[in-house]
């Protein structure tokens, strides 16, 4: 077990992590949450730190640039190859060659703008405290949901990490997965961990949905991109409950 949380944190940060070599793309799958609860809690105490020292904008800027940095921009260069791809081509093969050209076009520098722009402008409306929550809710949920991703098959004709982990990842580890995400987050979040599984899961039938359109299956860079997106969406829905009053009657400090 110690080992498979090692290669997940090796696999999904750039956090030089010593471990052995018996490597299980499942094994550590289940334990994707748990890198992501360590990163969201990471950046949340930088966003609380920052907020006491410089206005609201910077501290949520410098917050992102941290997990950014820890990450090594590993689910965005997902989410910039996917957009490239599925906007960017003419048929199903035209897009995934595109998606195996590591080099970013317009559609991919423009996700990757817009979506870092997005994440910041709503973390900087938060408060300290629940800006902290959104961010470890955003990072463990968000880390989840590439895991049910690996559930739908992988484009045809298409090798790579998508495919892999579409063919070693079992039923049993994504319901580890979820439990151990439920875990992590019910104390901190409550009932509202319901509403939020509820609402990613439909945002990622819809683009999943629109993957299998595109390309006919996953692909590596889809699952990165599906993190992306949840993490986003799930910002948005702190910043509603937050707008709307909503937060100070189930936010458990």
């Amino acid at each position: 077990m110690i080992n498979d949380i090692r290669v997940a944190f090796a696999f999904l940060t750039r956090i030089r992590v010593n471990h052995g070599e018996n490597l299980s793309i499942a094994r550590s799958a289940r334990w994707f949450p748990l890198v992501g609860w360590v990163i969201g809690g990471v950046t949340g105490i930088v966003f609380i730190l920052l907020h006491q020292l410089v206005p609201a904008l910077p501290a949520a800027a410098i917050a992102i640039l941290i997990s950014a940095l820890i990450t090594g921009g590993f689910h965005h260069d997902g989410l910039a190859d996917t957009f490239d791809g599925l906007v960017g081509g003419w048929t199903p093969a035209d897009r995934l060659r595109i998606l195996k050209d590591s080099r970013h076009g317009t559609y991919g520098v423009l996700a990757i703008v817009f979506q870092v722009g997005i994440q910041i402008s709503l973390l900087s409306t938060l408060e300290p405290t629940h800006g902290a929550l959104a961010l470890v809710t955003a990072h463990t949920l968000g880390r989840l949901t590439p895991i049910y991703f690996m559930l739908a098959p992988a484009a045809p004709l298409h090798e790579g990490m998508g495919a892999t982990y579409v063919r070693e990842v079992k039923r049993r580890d994504i319901f580890l997965s979820t439990v151990l995400t439920i875990a992590l987050l019910v104390g901190l979040i409550s009932i509202h961990l319901l509403f939020l599984s509820i609402i990613v899961s439909l945002a990622g039938l819809i683009f999943l949905n629109y993957v299998k359109n595109r390309i006919g299956g996953v692909v590596g860079d889809v699952l990165g991109a599906s993190e992306q997106i949840a993490e986003t969406v799930i910002l948005f829905y702190f910043v509603f409950i937050s707008t709307h009053s909503l937060g100070s009657s189930w936010l458990i400090f």
